[in-house]
């Protein structure tokens, strides 16, 4: 699930850094778990909210399901009503907060319609259909994508009872810990030299990048993919030109990296990666690094 963090009532100045630098408080992931579920299925779901001093873990969290569907010609996502309209409470907690997928979901932001209208919402590039969750802390509103699982679009029968068949739930995918390397070696965390450039490094295991079943319209069959895995990775200090790297779906490789200089200056920076699979799934990690003097 993604969530899109953004300050209550603000607009964006003209000139800004890039979105990987932490520099006030922000929303930069939800997780649900399960990351697919069916309507009428209950689902934890938490947040992962930062400041520049690190992970928030003791501000509650406000969650109400977004409830005003989209229009039919819409693929998935958030409508206007997601941001003060068309809202169900879910509960208002620190940590994880449980909540039931709406039974209407699949109606709502989903492929189902009434008989003979037409035409029917599209998935996603994955066949995915998502239920918006709107959530508030720290004076941030984001809101963030939970997959549902409905039925096929305009498939034939013995396409859609196939589907069913071998159809498996997405699972959220596991990261390896970082690893931070300058000139090729692994770096202890506590020990990053000031102003050095070095290659930080996230892997997974291979099972991560699940193999699922997908309808193709243009072949009138299902077929077996695999998930892309992506990660994103936000950073309080220094700098991080690129800020989302991964592997597509038919790349077997199981790490992504990215470039990072350390500061000038000695003294704590946060990070945080968060792996992310193209059905929705994620996981989030944070890391402490010790910038110290070369």
């Amino acid at each position: 699930m993604l969530a899109f963090g953004m300050a209550a009532g603000s607009c964006l100045p003209a000139a800004r850094v890039r979105e990987s630098f932490v520099d006030g408080p922000r929303i930069l992931a939800v997780t649900a778990e399960p990351p697919e579920a069916s309507p009428g299925e209950e689902v934890a779901y938490q947040a992962l909210v930062v400041t520049p001093a690190g992970t928030v873990t003791e501000t509650p969290v406000a969650w109400e399901f977004c409830v005003a569907p989209t229009s039919m010609t819409e693929t998935a996502g958030v409508t206007e009503a997601c941001l003060g309209q068309g809202l169900v409470p879910i509960g208002v907690g620190v940590g994880a907060v449980l909540g039931t997928t709406p039974l209407d979901a699949c109606s709502a932001f989903g492929p189902d319609a009434p008989p003979g209208i037409a035409p029917r919402r599209q998935g996603d590039s994955t066949g995915g259909f998502f239920q918006p969750i709107r959530l508030g802390a720290l004076q941030l509103v984001a809101v963030g994508l939970e997959r549902i699982r409905c039925g096929l679009v305009n498939a034939p029968a013995d396409a859609q009872l196939e589907f069913a068949d071998r159809y498996v739930a997405n699972m959220n995918p596991k990261q390896r810990p970082l690893v931070v390397r300058v000139a090729g070696a692994a770096l202890e965390l506590g020990a990053v030299p000031a102003g050095a450039s070095l290659e930080l490094e996230v892997g997974w295991d291979a099972s991560e990048a699940e193999g699922y079943v997908s309808y193709e319209p243009h072949l009138q069959r299902v077929i077996v993919r695999r998930e892309a895995l992506v990660v994103a990775w936000f950073i309080t200090g220094g700098e991080l030109p690129v800020d989302v790297t991964g592997r597509a779906e038919d790349d077997l490789e199981t790490t992504a990296r990215t470039l990072w200089r350390a500061p000038a200056v000695p003294g704590v920076v946060h990070l945080w990666t968060v792996l992310r699979d193209s059905r929705g799934g994620s996981s989030a990690a944070a890391y402490e690094l010790l910038v110290v003097p070369p």
